[in-house]
Protein backbone atom coordinates (compact mmCIF):
# COMPACT_ATOMS: atom_id res chain seq x y z
CA UNK A 1 0.00 0.00 0.00
CA UNK A 2 1.38 3.68 -0.65
CA UNK A 3 1.96 5.57 2.22
CA UNK A 4 0.40 9.34 1.87
CA UNK A 5 3.97 10.87 0.68
CA UNK A 6 4.51 8.31 -1.75
CA UNK A 7 0.53 9.22 -3.08
CA UNK A 8 1.51 13.07 -3.22
CA UNK A 9 3.81 12.60 -5.97
CA UNK A 10 0.37 11.11 -8.19
CA UNK A 11 -1.85 13.78 -7.31
CA UNK A 12 -0.85 16.61 -9.82
CA UNK A 13 -2.67 19.07 -11.81
CA UNK A 14 -1.65 21.42 -14.09
CA UNK A 15 1.29 24.15 -12.95
CA UNK A 16 4.03 25.86 -14.42
CA UNK A 17 6.52 23.62 -13.64
CA UNK A 18 4.52 20.50 -15.40
CA UNK A 19 3.24 22.62 -18.40
CA UNK A 20 4.16 23.56 -22.11
CA UNK A 21 3.18 26.18 -24.46
CA UNK A 22 2.47 24.42 -28.07
CA UNK A 23 1.15 26.31 -30.99
CA UNK A 24 -1.03 28.56 -28.88
CA UNK A 25 -2.37 26.03 -26.54
CA UNK A 26 -1.09 24.81 -23.59
CA UNK A 27 -0.45 21.38 -22.18
CA UNK A 28 0.37 19.86 -18.45
CA UNK A 29 1.51 16.84 -17.86
CA UNK A 30 -0.54 14.73 -15.11
CA UNK A 31 1.15 11.08 -16.06
CA UNK A 32 4.27 10.95 -18.13
CA UNK A 33 5.79 7.83 -19.82
CA UNK A 34 8.54 6.99 -17.51
CA UNK A 35 6.23 6.94 -14.95
CA UNK A 36 4.11 4.20 -16.68
CA UNK A 37 6.14 2.36 -18.16
CA UNK A 38 4.97 4.48 -21.66
CA UNK A 39 1.77 2.27 -21.36
CA UNK A 40 0.25 5.98 -21.90
CA UNK A 41 0.92 9.91 -21.17
CA UNK A 42 -1.87 11.44 -19.91
CA UNK A 43 -2.02 15.42 -20.64
CA UNK A 44 -4.31 18.54 -19.44
CA UNK A 45 -5.11 20.29 -22.38
CA UNK A 46 -6.11 24.27 -22.77
CA UNK A 47 -6.84 24.38 -26.27
CA UNK A 48 -7.66 27.44 -28.12
CA UNK A 49 -9.57 28.11 -31.73
CA UNK A 50 -7.10 27.79 -34.23
CA UNK A 51 -3.87 26.07 -33.90
CA UNK A 52 -5.72 22.63 -34.84
CA UNK A 53 -3.80 19.70 -35.96
CA UNK A 54 -4.49 19.11 -39.54
CA UNK A 55 -6.31 15.67 -40.24
CA UNK A 56 -4.15 12.80 -39.57
CA UNK A 57 -3.71 9.92 -38.57
CA UNK A 58 -1.22 7.55 -35.73
CA UNK A 59 0.32 4.34 -37.21
CA UNK A 60 1.50 3.43 -33.12
CA UNK A 61 -1.18 5.54 -30.79
CA UNK A 62 -4.60 5.90 -29.86
CA UNK A 63 -5.72 9.06 -29.07
CA UNK A 64 -8.98 9.92 -26.21
CA UNK A 65 -10.27 12.90 -25.16
CA UNK A 66 -12.29 14.04 -22.71
CA UNK A 67 -13.69 17.00 -23.08
CA UNK A 68 -13.81 19.23 -19.51
CA UNK A 69 -15.29 22.86 -20.71
CA UNK A 70 -15.85 24.33 -24.14
CA UNK A 71 -17.28 22.34 -27.17
CA UNK A 72 -15.03 20.17 -29.63
CA UNK A 73 -15.91 19.33 -33.50
CA UNK A 74 -14.17 15.82 -34.30
CA UNK A 75 -13.86 14.24 -37.13
CA UNK A 76 -12.86 10.83 -37.04
CA UNK A 77 -12.84 8.14 -39.64
CA UNK A 78 -16.79 9.19 -41.63
CA UNK A 79 -18.22 10.17 -37.96
CA UNK A 80 -18.46 13.74 -37.55
CA UNK A 81 -19.64 14.79 -34.13
CA UNK A 82 -18.93 17.80 -31.37
CA UNK A 83 -18.38 16.93 -27.43
CA UNK A 84 -18.92 18.98 -25.27
CA UNK A 85 -17.97 18.69 -21.04
CA UNK A 86 -18.21 15.39 -19.63
CA UNK A 87 -18.26 13.55 -23.29
CA UNK A 88 -15.25 11.52 -24.74
CA UNK A 89 -14.22 11.05 -28.37
CA UNK A 90 -11.63 8.28 -28.55
CA UNK A 91 -9.51 7.89 -31.81
CA UNK A 92 -8.38 4.43 -32.16
CA UNK A 93 -4.63 4.30 -34.20
CA UNK A 94 -5.01 3.92 -38.03
CA UNK A 95 -7.90 5.98 -38.33
CA UNK A 96 -7.93 9.18 -39.73
CA UNK A 97 -9.04 12.50 -37.39
CA UNK A 98 -9.13 15.63 -36.67
CA UNK A 99 -10.78 18.23 -34.51
CA UNK A 100 -11.45 21.86 -34.59
CA UNK A 101 -12.69 23.99 -31.61
CA UNK A 102 -16.36 25.13 -31.75
CA UNK A 103 -16.08 27.61 -28.48
CA UNK A 104 -13.16 30.06 -28.60
CA UNK A 105 -11.47 28.19 -25.95
CA UNK A 106 -11.47 24.58 -24.68
CA UNK A 107 -10.12 22.57 -21.82
CA UNK A 108 -9.52 18.16 -22.08
CA UNK A 109 -7.84 15.57 -21.21
CA UNK A 110 -5.95 14.00 -23.94
CA UNK A 111 -4.71 10.27 -23.30
CA UNK A 112 -1.86 9.14 -25.51
CA UNK A 113 -1.70 5.49 -25.10
CA UNK A 114 1.20 4.28 -25.90
CA UNK A 115 2.97 6.67 -24.86
CA UNK A 116 5.58 8.48 -27.51
CA UNK A 117 3.98 11.00 -29.11
CA UNK A 118 4.22 13.07 -26.70
CA UNK A 119 7.80 13.82 -27.83
CA UNK A 120 6.39 15.89 -30.48
CA UNK A 121 4.59 18.20 -28.32
CA UNK A 122 7.56 18.48 -26.56
CA UNK A 123 9.97 19.12 -29.42
CA UNK A 124 7.94 21.86 -31.03
CA UNK A 125 6.69 23.77 -27.72
CA UNK A 126 8.50 26.09 -25.26
CA UNK A 127 8.38 25.82 -21.17
CA UNK A 128 5.03 27.69 -20.25
CA UNK A 129 5.63 30.72 -18.24
CA UNK A 130 1.62 30.61 -16.87
CA UNK A 131 -1.28 28.63 -16.96
CA UNK A 132 -2.87 31.28 -19.20
CA UNK A 133 -2.93 30.62 -22.40
CA UNK A 134 0.22 31.60 -24.85
CA UNK A 135 0.05 34.91 -26.83
CA UNK A 136 -1.00 33.67 -30.33
CA UNK A 137 1.83 32.73 -32.87
CA UNK A 138 2.21 35.48 -34.95
CA UNK A 139 2.45 34.80 -38.54
CA UNK A 140 4.27 31.34 -39.95
CA UNK A 141 7.04 29.80 -39.13
CA UNK A 142 9.79 29.55 -41.40
CA UNK A 143 9.42 26.71 -44.49
CA UNK A 144 11.84 24.73 -42.41
CA UNK A 145 10.49 24.42 -39.21
CA UNK A 146 7.13 22.64 -41.56
CA UNK A 147 9.69 20.33 -42.83
CA UNK A 148 11.31 19.64 -39.82
CA UNK A 149 7.58 18.99 -38.32
CA UNK A 150 6.55 16.62 -41.04
CA UNK A 151 9.68 14.66 -40.47
CA UNK A 152 9.39 14.17 -37.11
CA UNK A 153 6.13 13.59 -37.51
CA UNK A 154 6.52 10.66 -40.08
CA UNK A 155 9.78 9.24 -37.86
CA UNK A 156 7.01 8.71 -34.83
CA UNK A 157 4.51 7.40 -36.94
CA UNK A 158 2.26 9.96 -37.42
CA UNK A 159 0.66 10.69 -41.18
CA UNK A 160 -0.82 13.78 -42.54
CA UNK A 161 -3.63 13.61 -44.58
CA UNK A 162 -4.47 16.36 -46.14
CA UNK A 163 -7.24 14.84 -48.64
CA UNK A 164 -9.08 13.62 -45.64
Amino acid sequence: MLQPAALAQFARKPSVENSIWYNGHRFSYLVRAAETGGAFTLFHCHFRKGGEPPAHYHKVEDETFYVLEGEIRFHIGDQRYSARAGELAHVPKGVPHQFSLVTDTAKALMLISPSGMETFFEEFSVPARSLELPPVPEGKPPAEFFEHMTRRATELGMVWMPEF
